[in-house]
């Protein structure tokens, strides 16, 4: 089912999660954004290529998933990182700030994917 909906549920997932994350350190810092939009843009990407590869080559689809979780790290570094710096955050809010968008992102595009490259045909 979750498959199906993939889309419309990640961004509702997200959303929630978004809100209550923001209240919860009483702040919507540009980082926190920006890792929420990341992540879930990242995933997105990372589902509907793999769905779209998944009939002529699927005997690459473990290596491919791997290298968008190295290009979901790299993005960490290269654009979010920064951003922690600059907004100043605290080392564990801005751990937070980055592992609740991927982990749940990362949780809801394998979840999928498994359901949808474990259909027959």
């Amino acid at each position: 089912m979750l498959q199906r909906y993939f889309y419309p549920v990640i961004l509702a997932v997200t959303l929630i999660a978004f809100t209550t994350h923001a209240a919860l350190i009483q702040a919507t810092p540009t980082a926190l954004v920006a890792s929420y939009v990341a992540n879930v843009i990242l995933a997105v990407f990372g589902f509907w290529l793999l769905k779209r590869l998944k009939t002529n080559h699927a005997e690459k689809l473990g290596f491919i998933y791997l290298a968008l979780s190295g290009l979901k790290f790299s993005v960490y570094f290269v654009v979010l990182q920064p951003l922690f710096i600059v907004d100043s955050t605290h080392s564990s809010t801005a751990f937070t700030m980055f592992f609740i968008p991927y982990s749940i992102t990362t949780f809801l595009e394998t979840y999928a994917l498994v359901r949808v490259l474990n259909q027959d045909g």
